[in-house]
């Protein structure tokens, strides 16, 4: 773990300093032996360094630890042992603490205060008084037959220093600013005030003596309670050490529950007692804050759902097992025009479902209250549901029930299908219309693999849909065009459309035949192209009459090449001199001629026929 505060030289200088003066002052309160003292608060002091700054700092302990052994009874030998013991305990103490009660944050819950007590207050330090002990011993400068004594005092010290110091500057030490409401800074004060009157009147010998003998210890448990109960952890282990401060004060004058023959022997005691009211006071707090922050987070909770039910899509309905409507968010009152005021406390069944399904509804809230089950719990069905003005739509509905003690609840979420129910008709109708299609209607990747196959295409390709979805496209490209395929995608991506592009494609049997496709790109919500819709129309018979069109017009041009020459023999009537034509009509010669020819003519009247018609000669110019 990181130092967070300072370099390490000024943290490590500093905390043997702090430990220094705070051993000075619980050695002056070393009675059974001048190293063992029932009063050690840099215990407290070792623990919460660890906790708060590291393992790192274990040089300013141990320094601290061996100055202030060093001035006491022993040699540097001993003072080496002593100083040792007390690191390694607080070394200890933090790592089990860090292992298994959440490290400094032990007091956040109950549990984990216990676990600070019995690993950071009982087991660690027990580490301190064995070596400090035993080197004393073995250096001559304490008796063997003392050991018990010097180690049970040195044992309680410890042990108080981590329950009763170490809470205080954990605590502090992760919040030190104090967030309080002016109401709260009052109720400090006279919590203060309380706790100064209960502590002389139990330890500073305000009382006449023969109270004094009496338990009075335990009117100290209410001031920690109200604190407790009223601030938090923070507060109780403060509240907690003025108390403990108090307490020795009076008991070493000689006043108060605890005090008896000998001094170590009181404060032992009062040690034992202070260390154990502290974890309950702690533990009472934990508990009480951890259930202020359950009821904030399920006061949060309930708003923030709040808050989602009315910013919902759906209609979220309440019902208790009466059938009475008792929540109403604002998209229900969208959906059935009923607002929350008009529709909390009416019958369910006499606002929002049809005449024709309200009996149904009544038997199997009944069936479900008398047997625990039904049919429309639990699941999504689709029903119609009423509006305000009467009418009736298609909803999707899911009930979920919820039992609140001897009594159910029921939550109905209601989501408005008419929309859906139209895409659904038309997307019926569509796909039915690209079903019947004589053409081939095929979608695709943008990598070519069929994903859809209409009728139409199975007619024209021969392949049936389970034989193509989910195979490449090329199968029915003809390898001579298999290029056509990746300029098409090119054009797609561009955003292009292509109509009317005619091609060759083959059958199952390989018999390739002409198609003209129609392709489009399929966009997603987005724009982008996540596929190809293809539409392919037979035009090979299309294409054969096309074929057979023009070489009927090749003919007819050569024919009529023919005629307009004159060429061949041409039947026509020695009598009227008319022309028969192929049809076997027969025609004036000049009706004939102007039809298959590029001549045109002029009337005149020869000679001849002047004579025969009006009996002269004309007159020729010229002549005589």
């Amino acid at each position: 773990m990181r130092v967070r505060w300072g370099t390490p030289p000024v943290v490590v200088l500093g905390l043997a300093a702090i430990y220094l003066l705070a051993g000075k002052l619980g050695l002056l309160l070393a009675f059974v032996h001048a190293s063992a003292t029932a009063v050690w608060p840099p215990t407290g002091i070792a623990l919460a360094a660890f906790l708060l700054l590291g393992y790192r700092v274990w040089p300013g302990i141990f320094l601290g630890a061996f100055l202030v052994n060093l001035t006491t009874a022993g040699s540097v030998a001993t003072t080496l042992g002593i100083a040792t013991g007390n690191t390694l305990e607080g070394l200890a103490g933090a790592y089990l603490v860090n292992r298994f009660a959440h490290g400094a944050h032990a007091f956040d819950r109950p549990q984990d205060v216990f676990k600070f007590a019995v690993l950071a207050g009982l087991a660690s330090t027990t580490v301190s008084p064995f070596f400090g002990v035993t080197s004393l011993a073995l250096g001559g400068y304490a008796d063997w037959a003392e050991y018990g004594r010097i180690w049970l005092t040195w044992w309680l010290g410890d042990a108080g220093g981590a329950l009763i110091v170490a809470p205080v500057l954990l605590l502090w030490g992760q919040d030190p600013r104090a967030h309080w409401t002016l109401a709260q800074v009052k109720e400090v004060g006279l919590l203060l005030v309380t706790l100064l009157l209960v502590g002389l009147a139990v330890f500073g010998g305000v009382l006449p003596i023969t109270i004094e003998t009496y338990a009075l210890g335990f009117l100290c448990i209410p001031i920690l309670l109200w604190t407790a109960f009223r601030f938090g952890p923070r507060e109780t282990a403060t509240a907690t050490l003025l108390l403990s401060g108090i307490a020795i004060w009076g008991t070493l004058s000689g006043f108060g529950p605890f005090a008896r023959e000998t001094q170590n022997e009181s404060l032992l005691l009062l040690q034992a007692f202070m260390g154990v009211t502290a974890i309950m006071a702690l533990a009472l707090a934990a508990g009480v804050t951890e259930q202020r922050r359950a009821e904030a987070a399920l006061t949060r909770e309930a708003a923030n759902t709040r808050a989602i039910l009315d910013m919902a899509l759906d209609a979220v309905i309440g019902m208790d097992e009466h059938g009475v409507i008792t929540n109403w968010n604002p998209r229900a009152e969208v959906i059935f025009g009923w607002t929350a005021g008009e529709a909390v406390g009416e019958k369910l069944s006499e606002v929002v479902i049809p005449p024709q399904y309200r009996e149904a509804h009544i038997r199997g809230l009944r069936h479900f209250l008398a047997t625990g089950q039904g049919p429309v719990l639990n699941r999504r069905i689709e029903i119609t549901a009423l509006r305000r003005d009467g009418t009736e739509f298609p909803v999707e509905l899911s009930i979920l029930p919820l039992k609140v003690g001897a009594s159910y609840r029921f939550n109905a979420f209601v989501a408005d299908i008419t929309e859906r129910k139209r895409a659904e008709e038309t997307n019926a109708r569509l796909a039915a219309i690209v079903d019947s299609s004589e053409d081939a209607i095929i979608g695709k990747t943008l990598e070519g693999i069929v994903v859809s196959w209409n009728r139409g295409a199975e007619r024209i390709f021969r392949y049936t849909a389970e034989e193509v979805l989910g195979q490449p496209i090329t199968a029915l490209i003809p390898p001579d065009r298999s290029d056509e395929e990746p300029k098409v995608i090119e054009r797609l991506r561009r955003g292009e459309h292509i109509e009317h592009f005619d091609t060759m494609r083959r059958r199952k049997d390989g018999e390739e035949i002409a198609v003209s496709l129609t392709i489009s790109p399929i966009k997603d919500e987005a724009g982008t192209i996540i596929g190809i819709s293809k539409i392919a129309r037979d035009i090979s018979e299309r294409q054969r009459a096309k074929e057979e069109l023009e070489r009927l017009v090749r003919d007819l041009m050569d024919a009529l090449a023919q005629v307009k020459t004159m060429k061949g023999l041409l039947p026509i009537c020695s009598s009227c001199k008319k022309i028969r034509s192929d049809e076997n009509y027969w025609k004036n010669i000049e009706t004939y001629i102007e039809e298959h020819s590029e001549a045109s003519f002029t009337h005149g009247i020869c000679p001849d026929c002047v004579q025969k018609l009006y009996g002269y000669q004309p007159k020729i110019e010229g002549k005589r």
